[in-house]
């Protein structure tokens, strides 16, 4: 029974040797659909490398130095990445060009050196995102009470994508709707929305001018607040102006009767 327990024991501590080594040499990629993305080995004496295994499931590509200090020679051995992996030379970092949906998942690198029988593994979890194009901003749910338009701004990408999120500026809000309650004097107002994900971000904006202009009431109101602040210096104006016409057409009345005296 003690050797079983003992025997338990190592199994367990062999499994947690095992996976505190792949925590210690495992890497989170993130990669654009259709770009490159690249595995960085960090290989301290590239020199020293007798070959690389790269795997995901099963074999990607085998690649060893190439001769007389040639670039490593790379061997695909999986037809899906057949002319889309490159070795960078100076550490031998692997690129995959050209990035489908289906290259996610975790890749494994197997780096051997010359004389040493040690191999040092290396563990990546890659993660493969679209680039965010520009988002679209729809307004819906518009009422108008109490001189406020009540306006419900929903930002949205093209294509609804996991791992994306929004925010809305000047206002700080962290969700891909917005509720706003405008008044005739928030006309200047810009309202707008960032999409973004692991590998993008892109922006959209609305002014509070495109907002509410199919809502009569609140043009009616706007047009009573607009005259309630020119009506008052209007008053002003208009006897004012009244005073210096009449002013002005009594001297022209008097150069007339002047005009035929001199003359004679």
């Amino acid at each position: 029974m003690a050797q079983h327990h003992l025997w338990i024991w190592f199994l367990c501590l062999q499994t947690w040797s095992e996976a505190a080594g792949r925590g210690a040499d495992s890497f989170v990629v993130y990669g654009i659909l259709g770009e490159s993305v690249t595995f960085p080995l960090n290989i301290q004496e590239p020199q020293k490398v007798r070959n690389i295994a790269w795997t995901c499931d099963s074999s990607v590509a085998f690649v060893k130095p190439g001769l007389q200090g040639g670039p490593p020679e790379v061997t695909v051995t999986r037809a899906v990445y057949e002319g889309r992996l490159d070795v960078i030379a100076q550490n031998y970092d692997l690129v995959i060009r050209n990035l489908r949906k289906e290259d996610a998942g975790a890749y494994r690198a197997d780096i051997n050196e010359e004389n040493t029988p040690t191999t040092t593994t290396k563990y990546y979890h890659l993660h493969i995102y679209p680039r965010l194009g520009k988002p679209n901003i729809t307004q819906s749910l518009k009422t108008s009470a109490n001189n406020f338009c009540n306006v419900t701004l929903t930002c949205s990408v093209e294509k609804e994508e996991k791992n994306v999120t929004y925010s809305w500026s000047p206002s700080g809000e962290k969700s891909n709707v917005l509720q706003i309650f405008e008044s005739p004097k928030d006309q200047n107002l810009t309202y707008t929305c960032t999409a973004q994900n692991p590998v993008s971000n892109s922006s959209n904006s609305v002014t509070a001018q495109q907002l509410c202009t199919d809502i009569p009431s609140f043009h009616l109101r706007r047009t009573v607040l607009i005259s309630r602040l020119v009506g008052p210096p209007l008053l002003v104006l208009i006897p004012f102006s009244v005073l210096l016409f009449d002013l002005y057409k009594r001297r022209r009345n008097r150069i007339d009767l002047e005009e035929p005296l001199s003359s004679n």
